[in-house]
């Protein structure tokens, strides 16, 4: 499975009407593709006016049929020309490939999105241990998670997802990863596998 997302920066003078505009065009395409297409609003760890568009799918394959679907559409491309001003950048597209996950069949509120660089030469070492801590947390806090690995951009990057339905559930979360001497333990063994400061850490909310 793969989590394809688009994300973009809202205009900053208008982050209210382009968070209205983005839930409406994600309902206008999950329509046309047959496909739950989930907005997401940016809460910690980056811009406010952060906004992105997420939807799994089974193969690239499916992405393509999906997209000359859109294309195709004149709602839609009538939209995207009209509203088009709502933004203040480019859109930038991702697409991960999920290596192991809890995920649930239906996505949560929050999720936090931890991603890293593995050191050339480590890539395999790094998707084996990012394995072994998304199991880890799975188990250990009964969330759902995920562990994926970039299809396209910067080469190594890793990620790890996971989903709460309340704020209460990241506080659990982060009492294990503080408290959890195991836990702890495992996470020492990431020392030599990621480029320092390559880490980034954030939170974000569904808007619909």
């Amino acid at each position: 499975m793969f989590i394809y997302s688009r994300s973009i920066m809202a205009d900053r003078n208008r982050i209210m009407e382009a968070t209205v505009g983005a839930v409406e065009v994600a309902a206008l395409v999950s329509g046309i593709i047959d496909n739950e297409v989930a907005v997401y609003g940016s809460r910690f760890g980056e811009p406010i006016n952060g906004i992105r568009w997420s939807m799994r799918v089974e193969s690239q394959a499916e992405l393509e049929a999906m997209t000359a679907k859109l294309l195709a559409n004149e709602d839609y491309i009538g939209w995207v020309t009209t509203n088009s001003g709502l933004f203040e950048t480019a859109a930038t597209d991702n697409l991960v490939q999920v290596v192991s996950s809890s995920l649930a069949a239906k996505p949560k509120r929050y999720y936090t999105l931890l991603v890293a660089n593995a050191i050339n030469g480590r890539v395999g070492d790094a998707v084996a241990f990012g394995v072994r801590t998304q199991q880890f947390v799975a188990e250990a806090t009964g969330l759902s998670t995920a562990f994926t690995v970039g299809t396209y951009g910067s080469f190594g990057t890793v990620g790890w997802l996971t989903g709460a339905d309340a704020m209460g559930e990241l506080d659990a979360l982060a009492a294990m990863q503080f408290t959890n001497a195991e836990y702890q333990a495992l996470v020492a063994e990431s020392a030599d596998l990621f480029q320092q400061g390559s880490g980034m850490i954030g939170l974000i909310e569904r808007l619909n």
